[in-house]
């Protein structure tokens, strides 16, 4: 080779040298930027695990608190007094324990006070099981959705609830059909809870 050819050869090595170097380069800074990136998506993996387990623990504790209030907000029923009456000959009625001359079926109680109920209009629900465990009904479509299902009831009342203590009465009437003897079981409904039961006899 010649000289002039050998220095053009040797430009032409350290052109190439010059360019494999920035090649070197440029593919360290790819390597450096990758473990960068490689160590924040590592650190955004351990923050996303991190709130995803805090946002589970704020709804179970969301939960938990909407469950303990809606069991805080049910109502009860107290000072249940269920029994039949009869009726005198002045058209008053009267409690009596005779299948025979019971018109009419009443249970008297208290529905508590509660600052965590829903005030308003609220309909209560007496439901009458008869010895031969039949349901009392007023009208056949007497059907009430309760948290256990839907069930006959007997007879309704509907109130304005405002969070105190009320005294609460509600009749149902046998319309003329006969008695059963034997015990029979009162329970009290509100907002589809069962919120107390009863019971009395008639011989």
């Amino acid at each position: 080779m010649s000289y002039r050819e050998l220095m053009k050869v040797r430009k032409e090595n350290e052109t190439l040298r010059g360019i494999m170097r920035s090649y070197v380069r440029t593919i360290d800074s790819l390597n450096t930027l990758n473990i960068k990136i490689g160590t924040e998506l590592v650190e955004t993996s351990e923050k996303l695990s991190t709130t995803s387990a805090e946002r589970d623990e704020y709804r179970k504790a969301a939960e938990t608190s909407q469950q303990q209030v809606k069991k805080g907000s049910k109502l009860q029923a107290y000072n249940i007094q269920s029994t039949a009456l009869r009726l005198k000959l002045n058209n008053m009625t009267e409690p009596t324990d005779k299948a025979k001359n019971a018109v009419q079926i009443k249970s008297s109680f208290t529905l508590s006070e509660n600052i965590l109920a829903n005030a308003g209009k609220k309909v209560v629900y007496m439901q009458i099981i008869a010895p031969d465990g039949q349901t009392l009904q007023s009208k056949a479509n007497y059907i009430l959705e309760t948290e256990n299902g839907s069930i006959a009831y007997s007879e309704r009342k509907e109130i304005d609830y405002q969070n105190e203590a009320i005294d609460l009465t509600i009749y149902y009437s046998l319309k003329g059909e006969g008695s059963q003897k034997g015990a029979y079981k009162v329970s009290i409904y509100c907002d589809g809870n069962l919120i107390g039961t009863d019971s009395f006899s008639l011989k």
